[in-house]
């Protein structure tokens, strides 16, 4: 009888998750066959497969949208933010985990804290006072904001990674003869690299898909990042619905292959918390 059960349940479970999936599924599904059907095709008919499936739109999209140029400034944004990130969340969760350093606790929770504050608060003091320093409209200023808003996520991640890894190994680096420095280098960073990996993604995809910040400190096309960039065109082109649906595949067309690429490691660390013999 409780073999029933487990199994009634299982599949109950099953449909549920197949369902869930589905129910997000759908409109990625509706986006990209709308990306290959005409205007025409979509006001007459939203949802439906396309007559004639043709790439026009992409390419018509991709010229018309600046999308090139805004490729090149996501991706740069992302990986000086993610440089940035990761070397000083590293040293802070380390630090956090492993040393006997004053005020852990406090600054442990000051970074939990400096979490919940709603960002856009610091809009209008922060485009003060990046305006008198001369940092508008430039790239900087938005790696500098991202990198702020999102260490204190990095270094939290890291650290609760870090007290899974067990002290012992560490010990015996410090038998051999490594300083603190050497253990950190050649016995913990090796072992960090799921949950770096995995903050790397995380970062890089809120950089991807930022849009508030960017739209204010952002407004020079040459330095518009994607998703300012897929505002603007969408603005532009209101009433071309294929061009629309076209624009936020691309948009999102590299986060998708990014995550399917990386999800393994993506799992892992989030998942991996101690070593295993």
């Amino acid at each position: 009888m409780k073999k029933i059960r487990k199994t009634i349940l299982r599949t109950i479970m099953h449909i549920f998750l197949v369902l869930l999936a589905a129910f997000q599924l759908f409109p990625l599904v509706v986006l990209f066959l709308n990306s290959l059907r005409s205007d025409k095709e979509i006001k007459s008919f939203p949802i439906g497969l396309p007559d004639a499936p043709s790439l026009k739109n992409y390419i018509e999209t991709w010229e018309k949208g600046g999308y090139g140029i805004a490729f090149k400034n996501s991706i740069l944004v992302g990986i000086c933010v993610i440089a940035i990130v990761l070397v000083f969340a590293s040293f802070a969760a380390y630090a956090l985990a492993r040393l006997n350093i004053p005020g852990k606790s406090f600054f442990t929770g000051y970074f939990m804290l400096g979490m919940s504050f709603p960002t856009f608060l610091f809009i209008v003091p922060l485009y003060y006072n990046f305006s008198q320093m001369g940092l508008v409209n430039t790239r900087l200023s938005i790696i500098i904001i991202y990198s702020a808003s999102y260490i204190s996520f990095a270094i939290l991640l890291i650290r609760t990674f870090l007290v899974g890894i067990p002290k012992e190994l560490e010990e015996a680096g410090r038998i051999d003869g490594c300083s603190e420095i050497g253990v950190f280098r050649y016995i913990i960073l090796p072992l960090l690299k799921p949950i770096l990996a995995t903050v790397a993604l995380i970062v890089f995809v809120w950089c991807w898909n930022e849009f508030l910040w960017s739209n204010t400190f952002l407004t020079t096309d040459s330095i518009r990042t994607v998703a300012t960039r897929f505002y603007k065109f969408t603005s532009e082109w209101s009433k071309d619905l294929a061009k629309i649906y076209t624009a936020g595949v691309i948009t999102l067309a590299p986060i998708i292959v990014l995550y399917l690429t990386l999800q393994k490691t993506f799992i892992e660390g989030l998942t991996q918390g101690a070593v295993k013999g």
